[in-house]
């Protein structure tokens, strides 16, 4: 346990230095946003570094949150084994270590990630308590354990400020901001589309991906309804946004999008439509509207934090199995299960708790 004067020392100090340990994926750091902003609120003057992968450093870019990002590559470590890697470790462990951090707080909770916030000298170490770990011997490098009391994992992060004596703001956000660049390359692809709909059938695994032939029903029914659609995919899930395209017949706009393409669509969008994946929580970064579609994993979990927000899902016995590829029970029920007629009316409701502008045709 931290204790009160030590609390006071890193509050009063001159020079307090905070190494935050969080490599990815996408929206995993995007649920990391908010308690990193919050320990900025509580350390104004502190230094407050980011230890994360660099490919995902621009979605911190684009929360605008005043750290030092420091990327790494531990995909390339791992591949390239070589003198030339291990020279390179060893430098980025050498230089990590005497970088004199007070407090190291490792939000992705593995091995790997407790390894560097052991490697940082930091003399506190907060994690998550042993139960709470995907690699249970994490618990052996952190000097402070937190046990979350709370489901979402947004808030579960939120708690491993506690150590610290600061008391979570559970309604705190901090959100995505597209750059003027972007912007403009995104009204050039748009072209004039405007009111659309965003719909993202990916999910990086294939149990989290809704057949992309209902979310192209899906389509056709919005935009009998007057509302513009556009499809958009992630890194080699263009076959399943063709798919969707195909089925929804024409009209479908498919749009391309860098991640920071991806935040200016969805600032301008009247609602997103897709699984648990990146997108999603990108847009929900951004305050867009969101009707998600959950299977394999926990929707309570994992799910959009906003109380508008709809999730579609079957609630069944075997769920969450977070199973990655196949069905366990060769089954896929909490997918299959899941109706065009379900999200298209969870579409409609949304709309409508979003005030839209434009009023809906009535259901026949």
């Amino acid at each position: 346990m931290i204790t009160k004067s030590r609390l006071n020392g890193l509050k009063n100090a001159r020079r307090t230095r905070f190494l935050v340990v969080k490599f990815g994926s996408l929206g995993d750091i995007v649920h990391c946003l908010p308690s990193v902003a919050q320990l900025r609120q509580a350390f104004p003057g502190a230094e407050i570094d980011w230890l994360i992968e660099r490919k995902n450093k621009v979605v911190v870019e684009l929360s605008g949150l005043e750290v030092r990002l420091i990327p790494i590559d531990t995909y390339q470590w791992r591949n390239s084994p070589g003198i030339g890697s291990a020279k390179e470790i060893a430098e980025f462990v050498w230089a990590l270590h005497t970088d004199g951090y007070d407090c190291t707080i490792d939000f992705q909770g593995l091995l790997k990630s407790a390894f560097f916030a052991y490697l940082s000298g930091a003399p506190i170490r907060i994690g998550w308590e042993r139960d709470f770990l995907k690699e249970s011997v994490s618990r052996f490098f952190y000097t402070e354990v937190v046990t979350p009391k709370r489901i979402h994992i947004i808030d579960q992060q939120m708690e491993l400020l506690k150590p610290l004596g600061i008391d979570p703001n559970w309604e705190a956000e901090a959100p995505l901001h597209a750059t003027e660049a972007a912007r403009r390359s995104m009204a050039q692809k748009l072209n004039g589309l405007s009111d659309y709909i965003v719909i993202n059938p990916g999910g990086n695994w294939p149990t989290k991906c809704w057949p992309p032939e209902r979310y192209g029903e899906l389509a056709s029914r919005l935009m009998n309804d007057g509302l513009p659609v556009a499809v958009t995919w992630g890194p080699g899930e263009e076959g399943l946004a063709r798919r969707l395209v195909r089925s929804a017949g024409n009209g479908v706009r498919e749009v391309a999008t860098s991640l920071e393409e991806l935040v200016a669509l969805c600032e301008k969008a009247r609602l997103f439509v897709g699984g648990d994946t990146g997108p999603m929580h990108f847009a929900a970064a951004t305050g867009t509207p969101i009707v998600s579609i959950f299977g394999p994993t926990s929707s309570d979990r994992n799910g959009p934090s906003r109380r508008e927000d709809i999730v579609v899902e079957r609630r069944l016995v075997c769920r969450p199995c977070y199973e990655r590829d196949k069905c366990p029970l060769d089954h896929w029920q909490c997918m299959l299960d899941i109706t065009v007629d379900h999200v298209y009316e969870a579409c409609r409701k949304r709309l409508l708790l979003a005030d839209v502008r434009r009023p809906l045709q009535p259901v026949k």
